[in-house]
């Protein structure tokens, strides 16, 4: 398999310091359990309410946006914490 171009190895070091979170406006939750089905890192929970949320560890959420994308009342949003 061919090495990634120094451009694109430049982007992944780059991705790979941000630090995401996905966050749920629990308002627009309707516990549907979507995105803890499809969370592919398994950090996404039901709290006490019922409601999806990003469990806290020290598993960073990747930003792969498929829990937002999946979200049919398009209740969660992905923010940067921080970058390393």
């Amino acid at each position: 398999m061919p090495e990634a171009s120094k451009n694109l190895q430049e982007k992944i070091r780059e991705l790979q310091k941000i630090i995401y979170r996905a966050v749920t406006d629990l308002d627009k939750c309707i516990s549907c359990g979507t995105c803890v089905f499809y969370c592919p890192l398994k950090i996404r929970v039901f709290n006490n309410e019922g409601k999806a949320v990003t469990i806290k560890t020290n598993k960073s959420c990747g930003g792969c946006s498929v829990c937002v994308k999946r979200c049919k009342n398009k209740a969660i949003s992905l923010i940067v914490l921080r970058k390393k």
